[in-house]
């Protein structure tokens, strides 16, 4: 259910790792606590580049709002599993880059939407309690609605987003998101991938059990490529985040069997 600005849970569950504050830990924040600190040594001891892998993904969110809204024009943004405030964050990327990008924050989990409010919102942001599998209610809530003008084009982000979703419920969500964007808009999405199946079984245990389940899993490269059908790649495609349009020309894919891939595609209709 979308829930509205009034709702938040009144209980916490702390014993449990939330993903959005294992990011936290990774990428140098103070908002986590020992159970994803916990949850972050046990996901290292699987596969020791994960936290270079946070920071690539990072990385790859702020070129990606800086290549739309230079490139093509873009100044309305929906940002899906949004996360943690950080120290550089993605509406800020939007407006050195167009300053009069509208930008909406989407987070299930509680916790990123009560630290999002404080701390993110001002003239044209706003934060949503919500998930991508309600994308099309979502983006009737209200507090988007009065940001984002869907007859014109906009972008939606699910930025390391997709390996917290099952198969069945990751598709079905991103088909029912793109149909609900109008025609022009672009996804930008990028998941945890490995060529390695047990490595990639390993890590889903371990993610399965820190966070009660709220998991999907580390798909193969191909497999992360098909969130986008139907959708125009933009160049160089669906390919390591860290190759996707580098700063300094020269990216490199972090070294190591697990990955984060991505890409920006374009719904022309």
């Amino acid at each position: 259910m979308v829930r509205g600005r009034g709702f938040l849970p009144e209980v916490i569950d702390l014993n449990v790792a939330s993903v959005p504050r294992m990011y936290d830990y990774f990428l140098g924040g103070k908002d986590h606590y020992p159970a994803d600190r916990e949850a972050c040594r046990r996901l290292l001891d699987q596969a020791p580049q994960t936290q270079l892998l946070a920071r690539a993904q990072r990385q790859f969110r702020l070129r990606a709002v800086r290549a739309l809204a230079l490139t093509h024009g873009i100044d309305q943004f929906v940002e899906f599993g949004c996360g943690l405030p950080s120290w550089e964050n993605t509406h800020t990327a939007a407006r050195r880059a167009r300053s009069t990008s509208k930008f909406v924050y989407v987070d299930r989990d509680p916790m990123v939407v009560a630290h999002g409010r404080a701390l993110l919102e001002e003239a044209g942001t706003a934060v949503v309690q919500g998930d991508l599998t309600e994308a099309p209610g979502i983006l009737g809530h209200p507090d988007v609605t009065s940001l984002v003008d869907l007859t014109k084009p906009v972008a939606v982000l699910a930025v390391s987003l997709l390996h917290t979703l099952p198969d069945k419920a990751g598709q079905r969500a991103m088909a029912r998101l793109i149909d609900a964007l109008p025609v022009g808009s672009f996804l930008v999405a990028s998941q945890l991938t490995s060529h390695e199946p047990e490595l990639a079984s390993r890590i889903d245990a371990v993610m399965h059990d820190v966070t009660g389940g709220q998991w999907g899993h580390v798909r193969s490269a191909l497999e992360a490529g098909t969130f986008f059908h139907g959708l125009k790649l933009l160049e160089p495609g669906v390919t390591d985040v860290s190759l996707w349009r580098p700063d300094d020309l020269q990216g490199r894919p972090v070294p190591g069997p697990l990955h984060e891939v991505g890409g920006i595609g374009q719904k022309t209709g």
